[in-house]
């Protein structure tokens, strides 16, 4: 598939993957790639590779990195999806416990990516992550060094509790006080009567609304409408004015976010659709990375408690937690130690932020980019920003 104006072409692949890396004679699932190829781009320019995270990828969502990198043609763009997200699905009919989802597993997934492409593209490699991906890059430059030359944490989670307060410490600071008490008091007024009951998906839907608005730098120029709309409408009419919202601007993203975190049961063909990404999520929260939210001060927006979460998750998986009892990811332990160069950007109006690294954070061997004013991974907002970090983790690439 080729831009309009032949700037670049597009190609798609797939690598088969053991669903167990220890076992590679196993069962076997399909892993999508999709590579962006300039015009006139060198034979061994720089490799752009974007591991990826809880969401389906697309050639949309890597022309989206193309453009907020500068369109650079002496680069090649490629991602790869994370292990049960979007079509890199087991053929399983059942997924509701994707037990194959595991952090491990998918940092050897990206290995064998780089391995299978490597003599094709044979340039510097630059392995990116964003979020939750941005820890799983730390955690892959850790586990692989040989792979890639330096590395992008892009507002990269380095702790991961099983419940956190830090996100909701920020998104009062994000919010007016008029706009966080309006979302409290229509929150307080759905509250459940039972687990999953339409309270409580109306609730999560909310709860959806405030992670947009919270760290989305595009949405602040909507937040006093919102806020409008939260302030002078009753819980009954605000619901669907937002659901309407919804549909017309985000495709339904935020109800799905809400009927993901609640559904029961996934069968594969539900998967394939990628409206139910978030009960993924939810899965891998359980088993292995916490951070559910919990509010910094009482009578807040986030109104679950430890023992939710618990009840919560025997309900959707069958027992309780293992991320609650184990010890948790920590990607923070593995910085000072890498053997890659690694390129850090934080924003400091991220809700994130108190689970990155922290501004003054010493990087041994790499730069920090802290971007006062910025939102997540806030460098993908701004052309200027976007170009500086780009050119400082080419500069390493290249050493």
């Amino acid at each position: 598939m080729t831009q309009k104006d032949k700037a670049y072409k597009i190609i798609h692949k797939t690598i088969s993957q053991p669903v167990n890396h220890s076992e590679p004679d196993g069962t076997k699932f399909t892993q999508h790639i999709d590579i962006l190829i300039p015009e006139d781009v060198p034979v061994d320019a720089p490799v752009f590779f974007h591991l990826g995270n809880e969401q389906q990828l697309d050639e949309d969502k890597l022309i989206l990195l193309y453009d907020a990198y500068g369109k650079r043609n002496d680069i090649v763009y490629l991602h790869a999806e994370h292990r049960g997200y979007g079509q890199s699905l087991t053929l399983d009919k059942d997924q509701s416990i994707p037990s194959y989802v595991r952090i491990d597993q998918t940092l050897a997934d990206y290995h064998h990516v780089i391995q299978a492409l490597k003599e094709e593209y044979t340039g510097p490699w630059m392995g990116a992550g964003y979020s939750y991906g941005g820890g799983l890059v730390i955690n892959f430059a850790s586990e692989y060094p040989d792979d890639v030359n330096a590395i992008l944490s892009s507002s990269g989670v380095v702790d991961w509790p099983f419940i956190m307060d830090t996100y909701d410490h920020q998104m009062r600071i994000n919010f007016s006080e008029k706009l966080y008490q309006g979302f409290v008091k229509h929150i307080n007024n759905l509250e459940p009567k039972e687990l999953f009951d339409e309270n409580w998906l109306n609730r999560e839907f909310l709860i959806a609304y405030c992670h947009g608005l919270a760290q989305r730098e595009e949405l602040k120029r909507v937040q006093k409408s919102i806020e409008n709309l939260i302030t002078t409408l009753p819980t009954e009419e605000l619901l669907e004015r937002l659901h309407q919202i919804d549909n017309e601007l985000a495709e339904g993203e935020g109800w799905q976010y809400a009927t993901s975190n609640g559904k029961l049961t996934l069968t594969r063909e539900e998967a394939l659709t990628a409206k139910y990404t978030w009960r993924v999520w939810r899965y891998q929260q359980w088993l292995e990375t916490g951070i559910f939210e919990v509010s910094e001060k009482p009578n807040g927006v986030f109104t679950r408690t430890y023992k939710d979460f618990i009840e919560e998750g025997i309900a959707l998986f069958g027992e309780e937690p293992p991320s609650a009892k184990n010890p948790e990811w920590s990607p923070r332990s593995m910085v000072q130690n890498l053997k890659v160069p690694l390129v850090y950007v934080c924003g400091g109006m991220d809700p994130w932020r108190g689970l990155c690294l922290e501004p003054d954070y010493n990087i041994k061997n790499g730069q920090y980019f802290y971007y006062p004013e910025g939102r997540h991974c806030p460098e993908k907002d701004k052309l200027r920003r976007g170009r500086e970090v780009m050119d400082c983790l080419l500069n390493f690439a290249q050493k």
